[in-house]
């Protein structure tokens, strides 16, 4: 069985223990330089500054250097094997080290140790993302796509063609703009569609599918670069503009009438907006990656803001897209009230980090934004793709409210190993199944419901899994899986749970020993969540050994090693029976996984805000010291616990910054500056039996 693991070597892994920390290893006397020659890990993280806090150092790829007498010319890598920079000329002098490469690119870079960290530059500045090469043992081998659906799809056969600005005119009067690439060729041709707020003019993508046979059309919505309208964020027009979008594309010139739609992130939530519309002429749909309804994910995190979204915010503030690479947001998230937090950045007013704030609440204004609410309208087959670590929420949501409707249309769903901007964001090494081509997916797709080949793709199983530790793609018949067994992990103790030195325990058996463990939840010093805040990645595999040795505001309970492996597939949920000497507080629970020498890896978390313990339409005060049930949703993962391992449950009352804080007083969590220390409670006896459920996979 191949084990995912966080590097490759003790020395990688203290390393990169490191440079996740922020911060820089202190320079070792030394008789020489170091040599660059060999092979490297390559670590990037976004900013050309160290800002304070948590820094998200990602192993994006792969370097080789000659050595001394062959001049130190080598090449920087993506791990697909695309170039970062091809270096033409290493000067060096005593530990700095000036990496040069064409067209005005460089490393400015020095010495720490036996790790070279620099600042990537561009015409002589900086360019907003800094590198560290840790040396290998080994040549790395470029990673290549894993087929995982086999079988023929469209050839790149066709010249193209591009229109880069071509306005769609709405029902309304609006118009909007469009970037549009043909193949050169007779047709009929099927049409992909992504309606986006980000990139319109998208020459990779119009190559891919035209040169196969597709019309491809990126259509901005309002309030984006040349589109009409300035109220960008609101999603009001949406659903009708969608639709369309839908119908005029399917007119277009050469076109066969049959639209598909695509997009990632938040274009993917714009795929829905078109699609519960039910325009005629959508005949597939397959986003990836698609966002949640604004309750679940963004901006609210089950109905708990999430202040990390300030970034978004900001890189959405123009008509175009603005450079946060140097936003010093960790530093500005520490200050009361989050409501200025935007213009403590220098991002000026923003209207729709205003909206947000005005509605705490599940209110019409959120239902009237959500998905969910007209999902039932969906006639298109759907194709959703996403990954276990993919802070999106919307593919697996989006896929258990459409399964509910009687007569649904077809749906599969592909989840991966990655995050949101891929799997090359989760700290591990999953074997070579782990990259799999996402517009080869769609294409296939498409090919059947846009072109009419009978593929088989309508007729194969419907739910595509990668299962970690076993590290490859299982085929299944449903989601969730039927064979999963609901089973409960029960929380124990003497009374001294606090830190993973304490002795809380989780069990299948019923709890015994202590009722209770209480800790102290201070606002003023939240239990941190280590998130980048330049990433916008909210759902990362981290490594919280420190964290839970040394926060006492947290609760710890961890399995005895396991002796026999144990998957987990589905999703996941805890049950608490709590109380609190505050008007309001949170209940926090993270799910991790322990490997054999000590360090924690996070694999899901939730949360629920105690005012919100009945449902997020209403506000329910607390009676202070009252026990009270708390049933959190746990997200989900597909993962095999491995002999050796242990599981561990953590309970807190606050993961900062990924949840905004709560300052306990049963007021204005993002408006008010006041807050109190709240003295919690969770109760594990046998009439109050807090528990964590897993699905469990018979093996």
């Amino acid at each position: 069985m191949m084990s995912y693991r966080l590097a490759r070597s003790s020395r990688a892994r203290a390393c990169f223990a490191i440079l996740a920390l922020g911060c820089v290893a202190a320079r070792a006397p030394r008789a020489s330089t170091p040599s660059l020659a060999g092979d490297w890990d390559v670590y990037l993280a976004r900013g050309s500054v160290a800002r304070p806090g948590f820094e998200g150092w990602r192993r994006m790829g792969y370097a080789h250097f000659g050595a001394n007498d062959s001049g130190l010319a080598g090449s920087i890598n993506r791990r697909t094997g695309e170039p970062i920079l091809a270096v033409t000329h290493v000067d060096v002098k005593a530990d700095s080290v000036m990496l040069r490469g064409a067209g005005n690119q460089a490393i400015d870079a020095s010495w720490h140790g036996d790790t070279l960290a620099g600042v990537m530059l561009a015409d002589g500045k900086p360019a907003g993302q800094r590198i560290r090469l840790v040396q290998r043992s080994t040549p790395f081998v470029a990673e290549q796509n894993y087929l995982l659906w086999p079988g023929a799809v469209s050839d790149s056969q066709y010249a193209v063609t591009e229109d880069t600005l071509v306005f769609m005119r709405t029902r309304d009067g609006a118009k909007l703009a469009s970037f549009i690439a043909r193949p050169v060729g007779k047709g009929p041709f099927g049409v992909s569609l992504q309606r986006t707020p980000y990139t319109r003019i998208l020459h990779p993508a119009g190559e891919y599918w035209a040169s196969r046979g597709y019309i491809f059309v990126a259509q901005h919505v309002r309030g984006r670069d040349v589109s009409d309208g300035n109220d960008f964020g609101d999603y009001d027009t949406d659903v009708r503009d969608g639709y369309d979008a839908v119908e005029w594309a399917a007119k277009l010139p050469g076109a066969n009438g049959r639209v598909g739609l695509i997009g990632h992130s938040d274009e993917g939530r714009l795929a829905w907006y078109a699609a519960v519309s039910a325009p005629p002429h959508l005949a597939a749909m397959a986003p990836s990656a698609a966002t949640s309804d604004p309750w679940r994910i963004v901006p609210y995190e089950d109905m708990v803001f999430s202040p990390i979204n300030v970034d978004w915010v900001c890189l959405m503030r123009a008509r175009t897209l603005q450079n946060t690479n140097e936003l010093d947001i960790s530093t500005e998230l520490g200050t009361l009230p989050l409501s200025d937090l935007p213009q403590r950045l220098g991002c000026g007013d923003v209207a729709l980090w205003d909206r947000w704030l005005a509605h705490p609440t599940l209110d019409a204004y959120w239902r009237a934004h959500a998905v969910t609410t007209n999902i039932a309208k969906v006639r298109a087959p759907v194709l959703q793709i996403a990954g276990w670590y993919d802070d999106s929420r919307g593919p697996i949501d989006y896929t258990n409210a459409l399964l509910a409707v009687p007569g649904h249309p077809f749906v599969r769903l592909v989840m991966g190993p990655g995050a949101h901007k891929g799997v090359d964001y989760v700290a591990g090494e999953f074997g070579p199944q782990s990259r799999v081509e996402t517009r080869r997916l769609q294409l296939r797709w498409f090919d059947h419901y846009l072109l009419g080949k009978d593929n088989g793709v309508d007729r194969e199983p419907p739910f595509d899994d990668f299962v970690f530790g076993d590290n490859t793609w299982r085929k299944e018949a449903a989601w969730p899986l039927a064979r999963a067994v609901p089973t409960n992990w029960y929380f124990s103790s003497g009374g001294k749970a606090n830190t993973s030195g304490g002795d809380g325990v989780i069990d299948t058996i019923a709890p015994s020993g202590a009722a209770a463990d209480t800790f102290t939840y201070d606002p003023a010093k939240p239990t941190p969540f280590l998130i980048d805040s330049r990433e916008l990645e909210t759902s990362l595999n981290e490594d919280y050994t420190a964290l839970n040795a040394s926060r006492h505001d947290a609760l710890v309970f961890t399995s005895k090693p396991l002796t026999k492996p144990i998957e987990v597939t589905g999703q996941m949920s805890a049950t608490l029976w709590a109380a609190t000497d505050a008007h309001d507080t949170d209940w926090i629970v993270m799910l991790l996984d322990v490997f054999p020498d000590g360090h924690a890896q996070r694999v899901q978390d939730g949360i629920v805000r105690a005012r919100f313990r009945k449902g997020y339409e209403k506000e329910v005060p607390l009676v202070l010291g009252s026990v009270e049930k708390y049933d959190i949703d746990l997200w989900f993962t597909s993962r095999v616990f491995e002999p050796g391992h242990r599981l561990r449950v953590t309970v807190s009352s606050a993961l900062f910054p990924k949840y905004d804080r709560n300052l306990n007083t049963g007021g204005n969590n993002e408006r008010d500056s006041t807050f109190v220390v709240a003295h919690q409670r969770l109760v594990h006896d046998a009439t109050h039996p807090s528990h964590v459920m897993l699905p469990i996979v018979p093996r």
